[in-house]
């Protein structure tokens, strides 16, 4: 027998991908192995992923493998390679959002007075719809309505309801996969089978899922780790999915949502609950339970549906609301919201579309920069069920659609006709637009289990991607035929991951070619392709020439480029520093390899982390790089980043960065750059609000700060209205004259303005006067003292009826922005 002790420095504990990690190697041996937690005095086998998240193992327990059998020594010594090398990588802390159930509301809602509740906005948003309140469903009460039946009978129908659930998962959703896919490896888990056929004594086989779900949950139940008390949900998701195919119908009424609802469960919406209610009517989800890692919350994320959770005091105020809000942004539902509050959600909402309008232009466009140089803004995605929806955020194409996720999580590999299904899909949703479909990349950080691949003392620089090809054959065969096969529903680029030499680079095109001969020979089509690889191995630079007869396009992979370059694993916390792609020696190596793709007539795009960072845009387009590849939710900003960029000063600005001594001196050299290219004035004609109506002078001071936010002045408009708010707690700033000038300063203003409110009507701004003109100073703290001079001068002029009546008459935003340049000198 031996022994292995360690800590558990996993921020979120042993969940289900640790566990998942352990069982797998775990597996490899006939020897027992025992996870203890010595913290605890809990303990489970290290062969079943459910049973050591039982033994809520969380971060900074002590912990201990028994190790026990005919190849101990070497189950010994695997686990301690593992726990040495591996077991800090197989999480990472999570993404959590600021709790803002205690965070103050914005003020006009906190003037508006409503009935409200707080949550934690976990899934940001806001909506407006009837609420529809869905209950619980009780799997013991259901099996009192079942009629009793023999233990043989059960364990029948328990096995079959099981087997049909499993089958299940490989038919659903596509856009749910990586949710599917944990809950997957807890239903396949031996010990939740063994759990659903160890109880022989019930009255029914409902009964045994019902005491199923409770025996797997409570272990759960009692963790200290939020993270692994919200699998609960998932356990109880399966049981009710398993208890529905035993029982061949729904546990609940079918509902479908007819018109504009917020749906409210006192407990937790269940992942299969949500995927069954999604439709366009779904506007909003209110929990009582589920945090950040809840797969109810990641789904709702990825569908961009708002959701709050931790509302316990639902029952008493929403059972009798005929309407709702839910603006999770803020952590807050509004039941039967009065005028003030509609009005709030109506100028909210009016703002969302401004802030949409703004870019939608460029959505169904290329841009253009400032001198005319067209540039291609694409979109990485990882499941074809992504495709549409990048296309409707203006994605020009599609730059990356990595193909690994067919693969993982899966006993075996997908077979042709499932693949050549998904890649279709895609080429078909752009109608023509650019796609670049990246071959399987396999290895390193990206485990498969079917493939059995050995263990590596440097996975990173080993045995991957295209370097597994010829082993894996078939493999890779399949894929190409189904790729070869897509591309009759639209133009192909078939993009390899990891080469490193121009012998790799002959052999695929050799394979390639020969694959679409035996096609057309079959008399299967094949459309138009291109084949290319991408740049993520230095070497790579000195190939391009001769690789030139062979290839039709590059692609730069600057994550992993950066990462081979400075020789240095960037998941790594020792050695992550050197990870930085703005290092004027990295610029240098991306510039040379652009230059020489160019030169040797190669199209050559740019994929990764450097693509989306605002920052680097000057530097990739003056490097020549004009088809850049980004994650979808960054991709309006950039264009619109792009419109402002003159090349022949990204040029001269990318050789600057180049000959800096640092990463500080390139930052600090783009950073002024853009101060200068991206400048706003003062006063500006989309600052003026001529004429219009509001009905409070909480209305007047959101329409300001709103604006603000959609013309890009302030990081949020309801962070410079609480600024103008606490102001205006310090004395009235109505001038008389029905003139008010409200005024701030804050480090949420982007750019110092000036904004004018024209009133058709006269407004209260308290203290019983008046006003009917409101000009608003929002000042950057850094420029503080020259904007404070503007504001003495327009003091002074507003004294003066004749200016006053002036900003009065004027019917032209252009004439009133003049004349306050010229009177205060601006």
């Amino acid at each position: 027998m031996l022994t292995l002790d360690f800590t558990c420095t996993l921020p979120n504990g042993i969940h289900a991908r640790p566990a998942s990690e352990i069982e797998q190697r775990a597996q490899a041996f006939s020897a027992s192995i025992t996870l203890i937690n010595l913290s605890k005095k809990t303990q489970a086998d290290a062969k079943s992923v459910l049973g050591m998240i039982g033994a809520d193992i969380t971060h900074g327990d002590l912990c201990q493998f028994l190790i026990e059998g005919r190849d101990q020594q070497a189950a010994f010594d695997l686990l301690h390679a593992f726990l040495r090398d591996e077991f800090e990588d197989c999480d990472e802390p999570l993404a959590v959002s600021p709790d803002n159930h205690t965070l103050p509301l914005p003020v006009f809602i906190e003037h508006a007075n409503p009935d409200y509740v707080r949550g934690n906005g976990v899934s940001k948003g806001i909506g407006r719809g009837i609420p529809v309140h869905i209950d619980a469903v009780d799997l013991l009460e259901l099996s009192r309505l079942e009629p009793a039946t023999d233990a043989v009978r059960q364990q029948q129908q328990l096995k079959d309801a099981w087997a049909l659930t499993q089958k299940n998962f490989g038919d659903a959703d596509t856009g749910a996969a990586p949710v599917l896919a944990a809950q997957l490896k807890l239903l396949s888990d031996p010990a939740f089978k063994r759990c659903l056929l160890s109880h022989t004594t019930t009255r029914n086989a409902l009964q045994a899922i019902a005491l199923t779900a409770q025996a797997l949950s409570e272990p759960l139940l009692k963790s200290s780790s939020q993270y692994l008390r919200e699998r609960v949900i998932d356990i109880r998701d399966l049981c009710q999915s398993i208890a529905a195919n035993l029982l061949g119908r729904a546990l609940e009424p079918p509902l479908t949502l007819n018109q504009d609802s917020i749906v409210i469960s006192s407990g937790t919406l269940t992942p299969g609950q949500f995927l069954r209610l999604r439709n366009p009517h779904l506007k909003g989800i209110v929990m009582g339970d589920g945090g950040e890692t809840s797969h109810t919350v990641i789904l709702a994320r990825s569908f961009g549906i708002p959701l709050l959770s931790g509302v316990t005091q639902c029952d008493s105020i929403m059972r009798t609301a005929s309407m709702l809000i839910l603006d999770s942004r803020h952590g807050v539902l509004v039941a039967n919201p009065n005028a003030a509050m509609e009005s709030w959600y109506r100028m909210e909402s009016e703002k969302q579309q401004r802030i949409s309008a703004r870019s939608a232009p460029l959505r169904g466009q290329q841009v253009l920069t400032a001198d005319g140089t067209p540039v291609s803004v694409l979109a990485n995605i990882a499941l074809a069920v992504e495709a549409q929806g990048v296309f409707a955020q203006g994605a020009d194409g599609i730059g990356l659609f990595r193909t690994e996720m067919l693969f993982c999580e899966r006993s075996q590999a997908p077979d042709e006709e499932e693949q050549y299904q998904a890649y279709s899909e895609v080429l078909r949703c752009a109608a023509g637009k650019k796609i670049t479909i990246r071959t399987l990349d396999i290895g390193g950080d990206k485990p498969c289990d079917f493939l059995d691949l050995p263990k590596e003392e440097n996975p990173f620089l080993g045995y991957r991607a295209v370097r597994m090809y010829p082993q894996f054959h078939d493999i890779f065969t399949t894929q190409a035929r189904a790729l070869l096969r897509a591309s009759v529903a639209g133009p192909l680029n078939i993009m390899v991951p990891m080469v490193a030499t121009l012998a790799e680079i002959q052999w695929l095109h050799s394979q390639f070619h020969q694959i679409a001969d035996t096609l057309q020979q079959g008399e299967i089509p094949v459309g138009e392709w291109h084949l290319g690889i991408m740049v993520e191995v230095p070497s790579t630079l000195y190939l391009l020439e001769k690789a030139a007869k062979y290839l039709d396009f590059v692609s730069i992979g600057s994550n992993d480029l950066a990462q081979y370059f400075f020789a240095c694993d960037r998941g790594n916390p020792y050695v992550r520093h050197l990870y930085d792609y703005r290092n004027p020696t990295f610029l240098a190596l991306m510039r040379d390899i652009t230059q020489r793709a160019q030169a040797a007539g190669l199209a050559i795009s740019l994929c990764g982390e450097m693509a989306a960072d605002k920052q680097m845009l000057p530097l990739l387009v003056g490097m020549g790089l004009t088809q850049l590849s980004m994650a979808a939710g960054t991709i309006a900003s950039c264009k619109e980043a792009l419109m402002s960029l003159n090349i022949q000063q990204c040029q001269q600005l990318l050789e600057t960065a180049i000959l800096s001594e640092s990463s500080e001196d390139v930052s600090e050299h783009v950073e002024q750059f853009m101060r200068v290219q991206m400048q706003k004035p003062v006063l500006d004609a989309d600052l003026l609000l001529l004429d219009k109506t509001v009905s409070s002078k909480e209305e007047a001071i959101k329409l300001l700060t709103d604006n603000l936010e959609v013309q890009q002045r302030v990081v949020s408009g309801s962070l410079v209205e609480k600024a103008i708010w606490e102001r205006e707690a310090v004395f009235s700033t109505a001038l008389g004259f029905s003139v008010a000038i409200p005024h701030c300063k804050s480090p949420h203003i982007l750019h110092s303005s000036i904004s004018l409110l024209r009133l058709t009507t006269p407004l209260c701004w308290g203290e019983d006067v008046d006003v009917q003109l409101v000009i608003m100073l929002t000042v950057n703290e850094q420029e503080q003292e020259d904007h404070m001079k503007i504001f003495s001068r327009l003091a002074r002029k507003l004294m003066h009826s004749d200016f006053r009546e002036k900003l009065y008459m004027l019917s032209d935003s252009a004439a009133i922005t003049a004349l306050l340049s010229t009177e205060l000198a601006l």
